[in-house]
C-alpha cells in the first residue's frame, strides 16, 4: 500500500496496575478508524513504545492489525540498538503485513553518519517490509542521531526499500524541503510532532502527517482541503485547532501523553489515565485548559459519551 494522508499513532492504555489494557486499546483503534484516517500506526512515541516490553509491543501491533483487518495501512514502530536486532524485530512483524516499519536509529552511543546510513541500508536490504526512516531530534535520547539531508538522500538512493521518511522536531519543514530537493518523489515524506508544524510542512510538500490520537478529524479535513487545492480552507481549519495542538504538544512529550489520556478517559474510551512510570506530574491547570479547548471545538472525542 502506498502511504499518504493522516495516519494517527495510537496511545497504549494501561490498567491501574500498569499492565496493558487490551479492551481499551481496541476501543481507541476503533474510535480512530471511525474518524476516516488514511491509516493507523502503533509502536511510536505516542504509544509509549519506549516503556513497553518487546512482547507488549508485538501484542499491541497484533491487536491493531486485527482491528484494521487489512482495510487500511498499518505502520509499526521499530526501535533497536543494533542492525541485527532491528532485522530480527522486522521479521517478527512481517506476518502482520505492515505497510511500513517506522524505524528509529540506534541511539546508545553517538554513531557517525556512515554508521547510521549503513544501519538503514542493511536493514532495508534484509527485509521485504518497506522501511520508514524516523528522525526525532526533539526526543532527548535521539537528539544526537539527526542526519542531514544529504545522508538521508544517500539512504534513499542506496536502499530502494526505504520508501518513507518521518521528519519531525525543530525546523522540520526546512528539513523536508531540503530532502525533497535531493530525492524528488523517490520517497514519501511525513511530518509528526503532534501537528505543531503541519501548515509549514504542507507548504513544502509533505506526503502526510503521523500525529498522536484524539482530534484527527481536524487533520483529516485539513488534508482533504489541501489535497483539493483549497489552501485557504486548510489554513482556516488549522487556525481553529492550533490552540489545542499547542496546549497538548507544546509542553513536552510526557505532558502530551497525560493530556490525550485525560480526554480519552473523559470520553469513556479508556478506563484509566495512567502513563507508565517514570513520568511527569502534569499541571492540572494545563490539563483543564486542554479540556476547555476540546469542548470548544466540539470534537468527536468530547461528544463521544
Amino acid at each position: 500500500m502506498i502511504l499518504g494522508g493522516i495516519i494517527p499513532i495510537v496511545i497504549t492504555p494501561f490498567h491501574a496496575d500498569g499492565s496493558v489494557d487490551e479492551a481499551s486499546l481496541r476501543r481507541v483503534v476503533r474510535f480512530e478508524l471511525n474518524g476516516q484516517p488514511q491509516g493507523i500506526g502503533v509502536g511510536g512515541f505516542a504509544s509509549e513504545a519506549y516503556k513497553l516490553t518487546e512482547s507488549e509491543r508485538l501484542r499491541c501491533a497484533v491487536i491493531a492489525a486485527e482491528m484494521i483487518g487489512g482495510r487500511l495501512p498499518l505502520i509499526i514502530g521499530l526501535a533497536a540498538g543494533s542492525t541485527e536486532a532491528a532485522i530480527q524485530q522486522a521479521r517478527l512483524y512481517e506476518p502482520l503485513r505492515p505497510a511500513a516499519l517506522m524505524t528509529l536509529p540506534p541511539n546508545t552511543f553517538a554513531y557517525d553518519e556512515p554508521a547510521l546510513v549503513e544501519f538503514y541500508v542493511q536493514l532495508a536490504e534484509a527485509v521485504d517490509v518497506p522501511i520508514m526512516v524516523q528522525q526525532a531530534p526533539q526526543i532527548p535520547a535521539y537528539a544526537g542521531t539527526l542526519l542531514p539531508a544529504a545522508a538521508l538522500a544517500e539512504i534513499a538512493r542506496r536502499a530502494p526499500n526505504v520508501q518513507y521518511f518521518k521528519v519531525e522536531g525543530a525546523g522540520s519543514a526546512e528539513r523536508v524541503q531540503a530532502l525533497r530537493a535531493l530525492i524528488g518523489d523517490r520517497a514519501g515524506l511525513f511530518g509528526g510532532g503532534g501537528g505543531i508544524s503541519f501548515y509549514d510542512e504542507l507548504r513544502v510538500g509533505v506526503t502526510g502527517l503521523l500525529p498522536g490520537v484524539g482530534f484527527n478529524e481536524y487533520f483529516v479535513r485539513v488534508w482533504s482541503a489541501w489535497s483539493a487545492g483549497d489552501q485557504p480552507g486548510a489554513a482556516a481549519l488549522l487556525r481553529q485547532v492550533q490552540p489545542l495542538v499547542g496546549a497538548i504538544s507544546g509542553y513536552g512529550h510526557e505532558f502530551s501523553l497525560h493530556a490525550r489520556k485525560r480526554l480519552f478517559r473523559r470520553a469513556g474510551i479508556i478506563e484509566h489515565e495512567m502513563v507508565r512510570r517514570p513520568t511527569i506530574v502534569p499541571d492540572e491547570a494545563a490539563l483543564a485548559a486542554v479540556s476547555e479547548l476540546a469542548a470548544a471545538l466540539e470534537l468527536r472525542l468530547w461528544s463521544f459519551t
